[in-house]
């Protein structure tokens, strides 16, 4: 078989199309796979943040209708057992007026109405005749008796929870979720039915805190509460092909794509099961956004520069086409050829060549016909101009060597500093990118990278920044966890604003070691729990009283429209919320000695557990 080089393949293309080809292989494809990436790797980021949102937003509003279900439930227990309702209920009046009284002075209804404002309404109905129907109490009649929830609630021991429609003074019709329980009346070997309505307005101030939509189901099939713009008539089919208690993902909601979060609340008093349901309406749009930003933007690349390259093959292609033509007349016996090349580039140089040599073939041709007769003595004139030519050309491989000879003299004098500092930069990268999606990180490895970042500073600030390390020797860093990226900003703070007035012989000094902590015991291994402390001190300018409080203020305490001491409020925060109350970070500081943070964070083992970021 007769296999061909790549070179050899393109010897036998024009170069116009060798141009479109190396820009459509070398360029053109790697912009588009690269923008194809990045736009798949851009929405698969948002998707994921998207559902972890939906996914907390879910857990919030499971969480405060636990709370809400569980509070109406208790509060109808207490009024089950009260004893001056079960006495006012068990009572057989002897004419209305009796029971008028009766009723008007018992309010423990009214009071725990006014004290809860998660309860809307509270009816009781008995069976005793001899009351009279108040605004609490009402007989049953054969109107109760055709209400929907009638039937369960006289045959049923057990609590329940049903969906009934209500309207209220201005006819507005609306839901109420209502929890139904029996009071039970030993005395008159009877019960009476209390129902306890939830107020829809206090779902919605408890709810409505976020910018995701809700809905609440009872059972799959009632809806008791729907965020504003929200009208699901049934739970979406992507939660009921799951078979399962939980469903995140994307919902089509009537052909519109959502990514929602849908979870059930079973209660331990009911056979009942409430369904939660967060959706977040702006995601998608917003990654079409992003999609359209994206695509955008890798056109933007790529169009441009398809013209460019479409323009210069043409004007390139152009130019060999008239140079060989040029070539191909001179060839021809036609020494008149124009000069239509300018510039300094390889064609124009060849061009020149080209003319030289028509000048020294009509200079020649010109003293052969001259004169036959001298035919030797031309022959040895163009001998000699040959060996003129010859000896005043440069020799390249001595031009060559020369200026290799500078370049690597160059890059062994100049270009290792700045080789190094892209080194360290790309190490420095490199941990960075490599812990964006990681909650824990080894001890050494967040040291190795505080090292190469302080290296960095003393390349720009020499000997102004000084760094020393000391570890108790009892203390192996590798065997400790550590959140990644959680020291840097101290150093940086360290550098920038403690050091900032040291010209030089700057110190930052960070010391590790382990402490015992004073209450806390280790559950796994009986034995009292110890943390690490991290101090990280520099010989700076130092702060003076005021200063050290405002900057303690905005450490613990950051307000919102200020941006003083905003990495050191989030490495707090993140400690805090990571860790636990009972770490932290503070920080001593004296004006003209110096600042030390000291940094408290458990001496955790460093396993492959991931902590919740």
């Amino acid at each position: 078989m007769n296999h061909r080089r790549p070179s050899n393949i393109f010897s036998h293309i024009k170069v116009r199309h060798q141009l479109h080809i190396i820009f459509f292989i070398g360029i053109f494809i790697p912009a588009l796979v690269l923008g194809n990436y990045l736009i798949y790797n851009s929405r698969s980021i948002l998707t994921d943040h998207y559902k972890e949102q939906a996914h907390s937003d879910n857990l919030r509003v499971r969480s405060l209708l636990l709370d809400l279900t569980y509070n109406i439930y208790n509060n109808s227990q207490i009024l089950s057992q009260d004893t001056e309702l079960t006495q006012l209920l068990s009572t057989d009046f002897s004419s209305e007026k009796e029971a008028e009284l009766a009723e008007d002075s018992y309010n423990g209804i009214k009071k725990l109405l006014m004290q809860d404002v998660s309860i809307r309404e509270i009816s009781v109905y008995t069976y005793n005749e001899t009351l009279i129907d108040s605004e609490y109490i009402h007989p049953v009649t054969r109107d109760t008796m055709q209400k929907s929830w009638y039937d369960k609630a006289h045959s049923s021991v057990t609590p329940f929870w049903t969906v009934e429609k209500s309207t209220d003074r201005f006819n507005n019709h609306y839901q109420i979720l209502t929890l139904h329980t029996r009071i039970f009346l030993p005395k008159t070997n009877t019960f009476a039915i209390l129902n306890v309505g939830v107020s829809t307005n206090h779902i919605k101030n408890r709810i409505e805190n976020s910018s995701l939509k809700s809905s609440l189901w009872l059972n799959e099939d009632d809806t008791f509460y729907q965020s504003p713009s929200v009208t699901l008539n049934h739970l979406p089919q992507d939660f009921t092909k799951n078979q399962k208690n939980y469903y995140l993902g994307k919902i089509n909601l009537n052909g519109r794509p959502v990514i929602g979060c849908i979870s059930t609340l079973p209660t331990s008093y009911s056979d009942d099961v409430f369904y939660i349901t967060s959706m977040d309406y702006e995601a998608y749009p917003y990654l079409r956004k992003i999609t359209w930003i994206h695509i955008a933007i890798v056109l933007l690349i790529l169009i441009p520069t398809s013209i460019f390259v479409v323009f210069y093959s043409s004007h390139f292609s152009r130019r060999v086409v008239t140079l060989r033509q040029t070539m191909h007349d001179v060839s021809l016996g036609n020494y008149e050829i124009t000069d239509s090349f300018h510039g300094k580039d390889e064609i124009s140089e060849a061009f020149k060549d080209l003319n030289v040599m028509v000048q020294d073939i009509l200079r020649m041709e010109k003293e052969a016909y001259e004169s036959t007769i001298h035919t030797k003595e031309l022959v040895n004139q163009q001998q000699q101009m040959e060996f003129k030519m010859l000896s005043s050309q440069i020799n390249p491989h001595f031009l060559y060597n020369t200026l290799e000879t500078i370049r690597m003299r160059a890059l062994k004098a100049g270009n290792r500093e700045v080789a190094n500092a892209v080194k360290l930069l790309g190490k420095s990268m490199r941990y960075v990118l490599s812990n964006t999606t990681t909650s824990v990180t080894s001890l050494d490895k967040e040291l190795d990278y505080i090292g190469t970042y302080l290296a960095i500073q003393k390349l720009r600030f020499h000997d102004r920044v000084n760094y020393s390390l000391k570890i108790d020797s009892d203390l192996n860093l590798s065997d400790y966890q550590i959140m990644p990226l959680l020291i840097q900003p101290i150093v940086e703070n360290a550098v920038l604003h403690g050091l900032e007035e040291v010209e030089e012989n700057g110190k930052i000094i960070i010391h590790i070691h382990k402490k015992i902590m004073p209450s806390p015991v280790d559950a796994a291994t009986d034995q009292p729990a110890s943390m690490l402390s991290i101090e990280i001190f520099d010989n700076g300018c130092g702060m003076n009283p005021e200063d050290l409080s405002q900057m303690e203020q905005n450490m613990y305490h950051h307000p919102k429209e200020s941006s003083k001491s905003i990495g050191l409020h989030n490495i707090y925060q993140r400690i805090q919320l990571c860790y636990g109350p009972e770490y932290g970070l503070c920080v001593k500081s004296k004006k003209n000695r110096g600042t030390l943070f000291i940094m408290t964070i458990p001496a955790r083992a460093n396993t492959k557990e991931v902590l919740p970021t």
